[in-house]
Parts: C-alpha cells; structure tokens; sequence
C-alpha cells in the first residue's frame, strides 16, 4: 500500500519556485527528493491545467528505476499517468494521452523523426512541457544528438525545467547549453562563443583551453541566479560527515622511468610490444592505464575500420604493476566485512578486480541491464554484498545505496567531477548511518596526482556558483520582507 509524502519545508519552496517560474532550474544535491519534488509541481500544474503532458528526459536507468518507482510509492502521485519510450514501447507516443512520457537522451534522435512526421500529419504534440533531470547531460553546446536537438524541439514547450546537482563540473562553460534551454540565450548570450568570447579567454597557442575573465564568474552567477534555485544537502539534511582517506603507493624505479618516458616521449615498449601514444590526449590516457596497472596494446597504423574492431576484441593487455590491487586488497582485509563500493574505470581495471574477488563479484556497468542493476542495489541494500564494482558513469544517478556500508574506494581515478560528485552520492545521502569514508588509491608522481587536484580545482569552481546562487536567493527574498 502506498504511503503519503509529506513535503518538507524546502521542498515546498522548491514546488513553489517551479509552479511560479515557468522556465526554471532546481540545482539540487542528491537526497533532497527533486523526483517527489517534480512530481509534486507536475500534479498541481496538471490539475490546474497549466500543462497538458510532460516529456521528461532523463538518463536510461533513471526513467526505469527512479521515476515510476516514486510514482507507486507515494499515494499523491498514483494517478499520475506515465510511459516509458523505449524499445517495443516507442508506440505509446502517439497512444491514449499520459501525464508524464519519459525519454532517454540516446532516444532523441527516433523522437525527433517521430515528432516531425506527426505533426506533419496533422497530430496534436501530446506534450507541451520540457523536463529534464540530470541537465548535464546537456553540456556539449554542439552535441547534435543531444542539446542541438532538443533546442530544435524548444517551440514545442511553453514550460521548460532542468535539474542536476553538479551544473559546472568542468566549468562556467558548461552552464551555457543548460540554461538556453531554458530561456534561449537571454540570460547568457543567443550564441555559446559569443558567451566564451565575453566571459573567457585564452592564449593564441592553446585554442582548446579557457579562462574565465576577471569578475566575469559574478556576472554570470548574477545573470543565471534569477532562473534557478540552489540547494545543498548539508543546509537542509542531516547527513553524517564525509572522510578523505588517500591511499599513496610509489611505482618502482624500472617502472617510473617506463612511465616518465611516456609522458617524455609518448612512447613505452613492454614485453617487446608497442604501446605508443601519437597525441597528448591519448598519452594521457596511457598514463592513466599505467598508474592503474595495465595497458592496452596499441592498434597497429594501417588497420581500416573493421580491422581495428576485430583488434581491439583480442589485443592484449600488458601488465605493468600489481601495486593498487595490492593497496586494495590491504584495505579490504583491514575493513575486515564491512561492505566497500570500489570505482573503476577500464575493463582491464574490472577484470584485475574480478581476478582478485572472484569472477562472481557483482558490478555495475556497461552490459548490466537496469532490471539487474536494480537487483544488485537491493542486495547491496539488505546487506548481502561486502563488494560492490561500479563504473561511475553508470553509476552517477538513480541508485541509493546508503542503507549498508560506508566505504568508497576510488581504484580508478576519475577526470569527471559530476561522475566523481555523484558516485559519492549513492552512499553519502540522507539515511546512511555513521561517518562515510572515501579512499582514493594514487600512484605517487603520476597523472593521479594531476587528476585529483583537477578534482578540487573544479569543485571549488562549482561551488562558487552554488555559493553565488544562495547568496542571490537570500538578497531577493530580503528586499520584499
């Protein structure tokens, strides 16, 4: 039997700032409810008959797992009516009428193609409100399958609403793609390199990386802070502290003077086979592999595409260092049971894990299916799983694994602040009991270093924007008081 959900006081504010702002953003940690919180301003806006249907994109294991699930949950959201368009059931589109359709972003395009070939035929959109959750995944200003599209689709929509918890995880340029959507360059320029062009810069030899302006990152928080409003979990939750625990190990000599060669030369030779890198890019991530451990063998020049893909299914991976597993496995010994959430990146890196746990370890990751994933959070949830694998980028959103176990260990480190801001989330929310550790495994003198401090360079970037959005919020409210 569904339970009622008795909105908190915020979360009545944030109802509130939805149904008042018709194009409007909720920055929202994980844990403050921004799904309940959504279908709570849906409902009334429904009820009023402010809307008549709602395409909410959101990412595949979100609009499976997360939303439907709160609708059953909670008796005020029961009769909200809502399909999923994907796979066999892409038909419901053009169906009897829903309250809410829900799209992953990788669906866009078969939407798009859809929409058009409708309306053409003279059918009535059967959504006029955009909502999208984890508008991140908006970011790229030129991603044709993605913001291009959806900002072709913007006629559509009389309301328009994003959400994410991490709207800067790389910088203020980020911000650009997410808040057209909402106002279409009113705020932060019409055109995204007229916004680089007047709050960034950069050098005439190094066109691919931007500063921001002196001054510049105020007038862009002062220019956003009217369309959204921000809130973080520790003013609003009571959520136990968080610890960073860092993991050093020191490559050996032989094998710090391969790696230094690499970030020299580009180039590394290990047990007669090449593993050479011909760009910065992919020298970076050679780094990467190597402080991890192992290396992908490099693709031979001269290979046409199909070549390429039946070498990479078979190319072998050279071995370079067993130091982090073994850091790893002191540090599964010393939790002595208690369950740990372990972050890798590369498949290498997944197969070195399920060799050290056993190839029966659950993960999370690419090939998992949602219903699987699902699964494995209610396992780990009940306390039956003392190891848990996730790959961050599946991992980021819809899952709440706070209910058993502490601990996060980051095997592999990430470059992607969202990724790393929002694993730590599945376990650091609202619920969990006790202090939550994160351990950070880092190969001393190596890109890790690098990638950690990227880390807290971007996190105190975003959190200057959260910081500047709060302060405008508390400004404005006081002038009517």
């Amino acid at each position: 039997m569904s339970s009622i959900w008795i909105p908190h006081k915020y979360q009545l504010t944030a109802i509130s700032f939805l149904i008042s702002n018709p194009k409007s953003g909720l920055f929202l940690d994980p844990g403050l409810g921004k799904t309940s919180i959504s279908l709570a301003a849906i409902k009334i806006l429904r009820l009023a008959g402010k809307v008549r249907g709602v395409l909410l994109i959101a990412p595949l294991r979100v609009i499976y797992s997360v939303w439907p699930q709160e609708i059953t949950k909670w008796s005020n959201f029961n009769r909200l009516t809502n399909t999923i368009l994907h796979e066999d059931n892409k038909s419901s589109l053009w169906g009897e009428p829903k309250d809410i359709y829900l799209i992953n972003p990788e669906g866009l395009p078969w939407l798009f193609e859809e929409l058009l070939k409708g309306l053409k035929a003279g059918k009535q959109c059967p959504f006029d409100t955009l909502w999208i959750d984890e508008s991140t995944k908006f970011k790229s200003h030129d991603a044709k399958a993605r913001f291009l599209l959806v900002k072709d689709m913007l006629p559509l929509f009389k309301r328009r609403h994003i959400m994410t918890g991490t709207p800067a995880p790389r910088s203020l340029l980020d911000l650009w793609p997410q808040i057209y959507l909402l106002d279409e360059g009113k705020a932060l320029c019409d055109n995204f390199y007229h916004f680089r062009n007047k709050y960034f810069s950069t050098s005439e030899y190094s066109r691919y990386s931007w500063e921001i302006k002196d001054f510049s990152s105020e007038e862009i928080h002062e220019k956003v802070s009217p369309l959204v409003l921000e809130m973080s979990a520790t003013d609003y939750l009571s959520v136990p502290d968080i610890i960073y625990n860092d993991i050093v190990i020191e490559l050996p000599k032989t094998i710090k003077q391969s790696y230094k060669k690499m970030e020299r030369e580009m180039f590394l030779e290990l047990d007669g086979l090449q593993a050479s890198a011909q760009a910065a890019a992919q020298a970076t991530m050679k780094c990467h592999q190597i402080a991890n451990g192992k290396v992908y063998e490099d693709i031979p020049e001269g290979l046409d595409e199909d070549e390429i893909r039946k070498f990479k299914k078979t190319r072998k991976v050279l071995s370079v260092h067993s130091l982090k597993i073994e850091a790893l496995k002191d540090l599964v010994e010393e939790l002595n049971g208690k369950p740990i959430l372990i972050a890798y990146n590369f498949k290498h890196d997944l197969q070195a894990l399920q060799k050290l746990f056993g190839k029966a370890v659950p993960y999370i990751g690419s090939g998992v299916s949602a219903g699987a994933a699902k699964q494995i959070e209610q396992d780990w949830n009940a306390g039956k799983l003392p190891i848990l694998l996730g790959h961050p980028a599946s991992m980021g959103h819809g899952l709440n694994l706070q209910q058993s176990g502490n601990d996060i260990c980051w095997f592999s480190i990430t470059w992607n602040l969202e990724d790393y801001i929002q694993f730590n989330k599945r376990i650091h929310r609202q619920g969990v009991k006790g202090k939550v550790r994160v351990h950070h495994i880092i190969c001393k003198d190596t890109i890790d270093e690098a990638m950690m401090s990227r880390l807290g360079e971007r996190a105190s970037q975003q959190q200057d924007l959260r910081d500047a959005l709060k302060n405008y919020r508390k400004a404005a409210k006081s002038l009517f008081e």
